[in-house]
């Protein structure tokens, strides 16, 4: 934990963490191998990574290849398999899934994106249209612009900079973050908007025509559902004449960007870079690696997995795994890299 960024105000007991993540005491001291502590003494310091946990700090463990021998102390969350590798003094936490466990505490006590706001606070320098109507605890930072026809439901938090065209709608508990421009696009409940992304742009859809090709008016609009995370410096494109949809529980990553018509479903994640030509449909459980290019008009199935730096030109159906460019199916890809490899070694040896 960066403590010039973050800080813990007040003290963190390990009795309130166990709590938290729904774990009983009976249970927890049964899984200790050294119980000469009181749950009433021990209190959280610091989150860490594992490296550097120390006594009163926290972190979890999950790669079991890690010379840990070194450490000796801390309070550590880690599934019960893996207690045998962790030296008995350290306090161990048992949780499935560590990662998500340690995730959790970091957004109970370190949430980037405030949600509860109090009262309703809207800055002085806001623009605000007299036909917008404005929820209640609605928070809207300095020099941001809420044009006409706008809803903002309640606890909505939108921040410095920020400007939201006519009719757009911001549902409950969404964060827009600085910088953020949205247009023609409806927000459902508990969206997040990272800073300085662009929702609901026109897309790139035109007719050439030499000297005289210009943009062709788009008509559809944006429409994201409830829970999902969009990073920063991303484009979205509203639909041509239908609507570009965003499904539930969608994770965005930094500088993605989707073009018009196109429909991602629910649950799905984009890695950084990635790029979605027009009208590509990505089916629910979609995971799409770092710098992947997919063409327009391309239809994924439901929970494939495309590895990173891939171009993808054609359509794939339900649970494939690909990679390469062009895309294919992943193990006929690493076939082929390897026997390039054996190639070139045996050309470079004669």
């Amino acid at each position: 934990m960066n403590k010039h960024f973050f800080k813990i105000n007040h003290r963190i007991k390990l009795l309130d963490i166990l709590n938290f993540l729904e774990i009983s005491q009976d249970y927890f001291f049964s899984q200790q191998s050294n119980t000469r502590f009181s749950l009433e003494s021990i209190y959280v310091q610091d989150f860490v990574s594992f490296e550097n946990l120390k006594k009163n700090k926290l972190s979890f463990f999950t790669n079991t290849k890690k010379n840990i021998q070194n450490i000796t102390s801390g309070i550590c969350i880690v599934e019960k398999k893996n207690f045998k590798f962790l030296h008995e003094n350290i306090i161990k936490i048992p949780f499935k899934n560590p990662k998500e466990g340690f995730s959790k505490l970091l957004k109970q006590y370190f949430d980037a994106y405030p949600q509860n706001f109090g009262n309703q606070k809207i800055d002085s320098t806001a623009i605000i249209h007299k036909s917008a109507k404005i929820g209640r605890n609605v928070f809207i930072g300095a020099y941001s612009i809420i044009n006409e026809g706008v809803i903002i439901e309640d606890n909505a938090y939108i921040s410095e900079r920020v400007t939201i065209f006519s009719n757009c709608k911001i549902g409950k508990q969404c964060f827009i973050g600085v910088g953020v421009v949205i247009e023609c696009t409806i927000l459902k409940k508990m969206v997040t908007i990272a800073h300085n992304s662009v929702l609901g742009k026109t897309g790139f859809g035109f007719i050439p025509n030499k000297s005289k090709t210009s943009l062709t008016p788009h008509v559809g609009g944006l429409i994201i559902d409830e829970g999902t995370f969009i990073g920063s410096c991303c484009t979205i494109d509203r639909g041509l004449i239908d609507n570009t949809s965003i499904g539930k529980y969608v994770m965005i990553d930094n500088h993605v960007h989707i073009g018009h018509n196109c429909i991602v479903d629910d649950f799905c994640i984009l890695a950084g870079k990635v790029g979605l030509s027009g009208s590509v449909f990505l089916e629910k459980n979609v995971v799409l690696g770092g710098d992947v290019s997919v063409k327009d008009n391309i239809r994924i199935g439901q929970d494939t997995v495309i590895a990173g730096a891939s171009k993808v030109f054609n359509n794939f159906p339900k649970g494939s795994r690909i990679g390469g460019s062009p895309a294919i199916d992943i193990n006929s890809w690493k076939r082929i890299i390897a026997s390039q490899r054996l190639n070139y070694i045996k050309r470079k040896n004669k």
